[in-house]
């Protein structure tokens, strides 16, 4: 099933599936990558209650066992459509026996699609419906249609972000997933553009700007199409293309990362945890705009 959401020249396809984005379309221009599995299959995953990888994909939280496999178990479990409007759609998961069976908490999370002008607001709303503490982090995974013109090539675009960035990146392990805090990698040099290319991402996977001092990144081609990220509740941006010359990027804004090395296992001290007392509950958003 899914739901398309219109404002006067452009629309978004969301899928129930995952309540994730299905297509993004401007000016007849598909913006989202529409997956293929010779790359990537995905699209625009929700990564919930983990972004990344767990070390051999378990951990404790508060004394209680979890055993998820990456970004969690939301995307891989039913949701239902909340409302829906012209513009808007909000889709809801409730904790069921088989989340819980991964991770031992109970939640409910609404994910919020609007759209205005050329712009899709995602609206991630969690909910503690337990008794116990819930721990999580949340993140979008949208990847992008790079190049957008058949007249451009991947490395005619280049990721600009709002001001310079001045902190390496880090980056995970391309088979394990978990980073090492103690490798970090100074691809910016303080300057706010990274110019795109594929060697980028052939021997090292996403670079992870952890704790970004910039809340926006546009990615724009020679043709002045692209896409533009606005982040300002998440800490922290990925910016990802699959190896073997892959036609997408991802542009990802998590509110944590992946596991790392110097970390104890447990699950509440993880980077970027937030924690939610008993009916307790938190929003995040970030913004798509195509260019």
């Amino acid at each position: 099933m899914q739901i398309k959401i219109t404002s006067e020249k452009s629309y978004a396809v969301l899928g129930i599936d995952g309540a994730q984005l299905n297509s993004l379309v401007k000016n007849d221009t598909e913006y989202l990558w529409q997956g293929d599995a010779a790359y990537w299959a995905g699209q625009a995953p929700v990564c919930f209650p983990i972004v990344g990888v767990l070390p051999d994909g378990k951990a404790n939280a508060f004394g209680k066992p979890c055993e998820m496999k990456r970004h969690g178990v939301a995307r891989i479990n039913p949701f239902e459509v909340y409302e829906a409007y012209e513009n808007s759609v909000t889709f809801i998961q409730q904790s069921s026996e088989k989340t819980k069976a991964q991770f031992p908490f109970d939640y409910e999370l609404k994910i919020k699609y609007t759209i205005n002008g050329d712009t899709v607001t995602n609206e991630y709303i969690i909910t503690n419906t337990g008794d116990d503490k819930l721990p999580f982090v949340i993140g979008g995974h949208p990847a992008f249609n790079c190049p957008l013109s058949e007249d451009e090539a991947f490395e005619d675009y280049k990721v600009v972000f709002d001001k310079p960035v001045t902190k390496p990146c880090l980056r995970p392990d391309h088979h394990s997933g978990l980073v090492n805090v103690d490798e970090k990698f100074d691809v910016m040099k303080g300057s706010d553009t990274l110019e795109l290319k594929h060697d980028l991402f052939e021997d090292r996977d996403a670079l992870i700007f952890y704790g970004c001092e910039a809340k926006t990144a546009t990615m724009i081609g020679k043709n002045g199409k692209g896409v533009r990220i606005e982040f300002n509740d998440m800490n922290n941006l990925l910016i990802w293309s699959a190896v073997g010359n892959a036609p997408f990027v991802a542009l990802e804004p998590w509110t944590g990362i992946s596991s790392c090395n110097d970390e104890d296992g447990t699950f509440e001290n993880k980077r970027g945890m937030t924690v939610l007392n008993p009916n307790e509950t938190v929003s995040f958003r970030f913004k798509i705009t195509m260019i």
